[in-house]
């Protein structure tokens, strides 16, 4: 698990250490908009391909623009952003085949939202080692000015984003109101199904 100052600067991390000149990354629209900009200010080319009608993954044009771009970093959000819908084990499986050279980051910031029954990605880490699952405590903690995001992925990719974090990125306070929710997960997380209702 790395955590840091919020999940922009997870993404920025990863982009700073698996993109940089040379690199692509890669996600498919509609989909998070800042994820062009951290694109950018990791100087890595982005590339977005296109889902279906009804917002459903296209696999085959996945495949095809991986096999056309070579990304080092795909980027996708579950449920997505903006649209809710959720990728399933299977497309993020063979996502996770197509991309050996690089990373896979499943962005699970609204996972506490998803549908009852849809499994989240940090079940397939044990069996990809280029998966990275992002997620934050600004959603569902309604923490977002506490700035702390973080993932779960293999130890090398962490080890990685050590090279590239700025020192002291995450404050001790930060730490000590993220570990006081945590301790009250259950009160907070209720609000979920409060949001739910008023949506």
């Amino acid at each position: 698990v790395w955590a840091a100052n919020g999940s922009n600067e997870v993404m920025l991390q990863l982009l700073q250490a698996f993109g940089g000149p040379g690199r692509t990354a890669v996600s498919f629209a509609p989909t998070y908009s800042m994820y062009p900009e951290y694109a950018r200010d990791a100087m890595t080319t982005w590339v977005a391909g296109r889902r279906h009608e009804d917002f459903s993954f296209d696999l085959d044009h996945a495949a095809a623009l991986i096999a056309e771009h070579a990304p080092t970093v795909v980027l996708l959000p579950s449920p997505n952003n903006p649209t809710g819908t959720a990728l399933p084990h299977e497309v993020i499986g063979r996502l996770c085949e197509l991309v050996p050279d690089g990373i896979v980051v499943i962005d699970e910031a609204y996972a506490e939202f998803r549908r009852e029954g849809t499994p989240s990605a940090l079940e397939l880490l044990p069996a990809h080692r280029n998966l990275v699952v992002s997620r934050t405590m600004s959603k569902a903690f309604a923490l977002a000015g506490a700035r702390l995001g973080y993932l779960a992925a293999a130890p090398e990719i962490c080890d990685a984003l050590r090279v590239v974090r700025l020192p002291y990125h995450l404050s001790a306070v930060t730490q000590a109101t993220a570990s006081a929710a945590l301790r009250h997960a259950p009160e907070l997380l209720a609000q979920v199904d409060t949001l739910r209702v008023e949506r």
